[in-house]
C-alpha cells in the first residue's frame, strides 16, 4: 500500500535517512563492545525521550497499539545484559504541536524495525554477537505485519504536511540523539 502521506513522507526524508545512515555507521558500532554499550544507551535515552513524547497524542489510538510498540522496556533489558542502568531519557527535548507530527516520528521509530531486522540478520549471518541487540528486532516474524499496521494508521491521517514535518524532525533528532551535531 502506498498512499500520498507514504510517498510524500518518504521523499522528504530520503536525504536525512540517508545522512543518519552514514554517520550512525552501526555494523561498525556494534562490532566493538565499547561502541556498542555507548549506543545501545544512546538509543535507550533516545526512545524513553520519544515514548514520553508520543504518549499524549498517540497512546489512544487503539488501532496503532501504541503501548505495544514502546521499545524502551527491551532497550532497558538490553542495557542491563550490557552492564548499563536502565534509559532515563533527558536529553534533548522533543516537542510535538499535534497527532500529525507525532505520527512522522513515529514512521521513523517503526521504520528502524525493519532496518533492525535487516541489521540484526548480517551480525548473524557473519557470526557475530547480539548480546544486547534484541531491540532492533522487537516484532519479530511479526515485523511486517506491524509496519503494515502502522502503515494503515499513517493512511488515514489527515495532516498530511504535519506528517511530512514530523518525520523529517524526527530523522533529525534521532541523527543528533545517536551521532552528536553535525558540526561537533
Amino acid at each position: 500500500m502506498t498512499c500520498d502521506t507514504l510517498r510524500r513522507v518518504r521523499d522528504a526524508t530520503r536525504e536525512p535517512h540517508q545522512r543518519l545512515e552514514r554517520r550512525l555507521d552501526i555494523l561498525r558500532r556494534i562490532a566493538c563492545a565499547d561502541q556498542r554499550r555507548e549506543l545501545v544507551g544512546r538509543f535507550g535515552a533516545l526512545h524513553v525521550d520519544a515514548e514520553t513524547a508520543l504518549a499524549p497524542w498517540l497512546s489512544g489510538m487503539a488501532e496503532l497499539d501504541f503501548e505495544a510498540r514502546r521499545r524502551s522496556p527491551r532497550l532497558a533489558r538490553d542495557m542491563a545484559v550490557l552492564g548499563l542502568r536502565a534509559p532515563s531519557g533527558g536529553g534533548e527535548p522533543i516537542r510535538l504541536r499535534n497527532v500529525g507530527e507525532a505520527l512522522g516520528l513515529m514512521y521513523v521509530l517503526e521504520g528502524s524495525t525493519l532496518g533492525g531486522r535487516v541489521i540484526r540478520r548480517h551480525v548473524e549471518g557473519a557470526g557475530g554477537d547480539l548480546t544486547g541487540l534484541s531491540f532492533l528486532d522487537p516484532y519479530g516474524r511479526r515485523a511486517g505485519e506491524r509496519w503494515r499496521g502502522f502503515l494503515s494508521v499513517l493512511s488515514a491521517a489527515p495532516q498530511a504536511d504535519d506528517v511530512v514535518a514530523g518525520s523529517v524532525a524526527g530523522f533529525e533528532h534521532v541523527e543528533r540523539r545517536l551521532c552528536g551535531r553535525a558540526d561537533a
